[in-house]
């Protein structure tokens, strides 16, 4: 019984805490309140119908999209995890790799093939002495793309 006790006191200790972790969700949109009891409901409610990692993964239910989810740091994501795979096949102009990494800038099948030239074409300007880290070369990429008729009108992802 102490131990059940204890963490019923635990829980509403958390809850007090993290009552801005349950500001979105369905749970937060019934119970409005703001009190360790509409915390609690809150939190049971998300639970319950998974509402706030649906609402945080899609950003609805009054939840803002994580950025993890996000559409733009789809291409850091790729290139934190394929580095020495894209640099190598942007050297040589094509690849299984490439070709994702150029999904993730929204780039379609259509305009792959002109994407990979223009990567291998440009590979020293990518890859410059200043290029430590995958954020820079996305960077580089961009810069190249603008200058690139068919893909900074075809390929989605801001190139700003």
């Amino acid at each position: 019984m102490k131990k059940f006790i204890f963490a019923i006191s635990l829980l509403f200790s958390i809850q007090t805490f993290a009552d801005s972790s349950v500001g979105c969700g369905l749970g937060s949109m019934i119970w409005k309140k703001s009190s360790i009891i509409s915390a609690l409901f809150r939190m049971t409610t998300n639970h319950s119908f998974s509402s706030q990692l649906f609402g945080i993964t899609t950003g609805t239910s009054g939840c803002s999209r994580h950025s993890i989810v996000k559409n733009e740091m789809a291409p850091v994501y790729y290139a934190e995890a394929n580095m020495e795979n894209l640099r190598l096949e942007m050297a040589m102009g094509h690849g299984e790799y490439l070709d994702g990494f150029a999904a993730t800038l929204g780039c379609p099948v259509s305009v792959q093939n002109e994407f990979n030239a223009m990567t291998k074409e440009n590979y020293q300007s990518i890859f410059n002495k200043k290029t430590n880290s995958p954020i820079q070369m996305i960077g580089n990429i961009k810069e190249v793309m603008k200058s690139n008729d068919v893909l900074k009108t075809t390929c989605t992802q801001n190139l700003i």
